[in-house]
């Protein structure tokens, strides 16, 4: 087994994808370059590590957003899609779809503290908002995995459907949405640990957003190229919007304003406006962007390009693409994590 090692920069990193009929598509707009939501007024400086996974290579690069070099990598189980930080920051844990497997790392030091039992087909990765469980889509199995955080052990399974892929909870911590590759949503309530609902869905719905402010989830239909917005309080599609070919993710700005969507079919992220539901801009990253992260003032948007092997540094304020850094052999999943004075 491989163990991977800090550069220089590790000591900084140590102290320091059934309702009412949704309307008519919206036609996508002319590309609009510079459309940002606005910035946080006070703005967390904090620096932020992205811990990126890389499919076909197999392993986790951690990458410095302020110096923008990595600064250390590890081995994972067989081809990760997906990683979640722990609440408080100080665990990793990957996805790792061939080998059926959870990876789990100190985040501080990328160090393997263990490799659990992940089902059948381990994809979407998520946790409870106390940090006492881990949720793990299995795909074949149409159901999550609710397992122990602290000993892997499962605790319990809910109930999707076939294709469960991308999972995510809401931010008071009562909900989580998983959406499956057949066709739709799934909601479950995360207190009492149940299946509250299916929803139709359009074609190849992967992609999945939910709105900070918890009002809107949003589904990308990889298959029709459109988007659908639910609302979480009627658990309805409210509306769908078309957009680019092969839409794959979907993450919101802190401010719920904006949602950016990926395209794994080309290199372009779109920004929809989530008052007006128009496209309002669009960006352009690496080869087949998929995985996404926004910086905690709205002004950067992290993008990871799995046919480029790279990370784009977006500047969600002039529209320019900063940087594209090397990440690895097919970057997938992100989660940003907080440096440590």
């Amino acid at each position: 087994m491989r163990y991977f090692a800090w550069l220089g920069v590790l000591n900084v990193l140590l102290t320091a994808c059934s309702a009412a009929q949704p309307a008519a598509p919206t036609a996508p707009a002319p590309e609009v370059r510079g459309v940002a939501s606005s910035p946080i007024s006070q703005a967390d400086t904090t620096s932020l590590v992205a811990f990126v996974v890389n499919q076909n290579s197999d392993d986790v690069v951690a990458i410095d957003l302020d110096a923008r070099v990595v600064i250390g990598r590890a081995p994972t189980g067989r081809n990760p899609h997906e990683i979640v930080g722990s609440p408080d920051g100080a665990r990793l844990f990957t996805s790792d779809q061939q080998g059926n497997t959870i990876s789990v790392f100190d985040a501080a030091t990328l160090q393997l503290v263990g490799r659990w039992a992940g089902g059948a087909a381990p994809h979407g990765v998520e946790m409870t908002a106390d940090g006492r469980y881990l949720l793990v889509t299995n795909e074949p199995r149409a159901e999550v995995l609710v397992l122990d955080a602290a000993t892997g052990e499962i605790v319990g399974r809910l109930a999707a459907a076939l294709g469960a892929h991308v999972i995510h909870r809401s931010a008071d911590g009562a909900r989580a949405y998983v959406t499956n590759t057949s066709g739709s949503l799934t909601v479950l309530d995360l207190v009492g640990m149940s299946t509250m609902k299916t929803i139709d869905m359009g074609s190849g719905a992967e992609g999945l957003g939910v709105s900070p402010d918890d009002r809107w989830v949003y589904v990308a239909n990889r298959g029709a190229d459109d988007v659908w917005i639910v609302d979480t309080e009627r658990l309805e599609v409210v509306d769908r919007i078309a957009v680019h070919h092969e839409p794959i993710r979907i993450v919101f700005s802190p401010d719920s304003t904006i949602a950016y969507v990926s395209q794994i079919a080309g290199d372009r992220i779109l920004a929809i406006d989530t008052a007006s539901r128009a496209i309002v801009g669009s960006y352009t990253a690496g080869n087949g962007p998929i995985g996404m992260a926004v910086s905690r003032d709205g002004r950067y948007l992290y993008a990871a390009n799995i046919f480029s092997g790279d990370l784009s540094v977006i500047n969600t304020v002039t529209g320019a693409t900063e940087a594209q850094l090397p990440a690895g052999d097919g970057p997938d999943g992100m989660v940003l994590l907080k440096r440590p004075n």
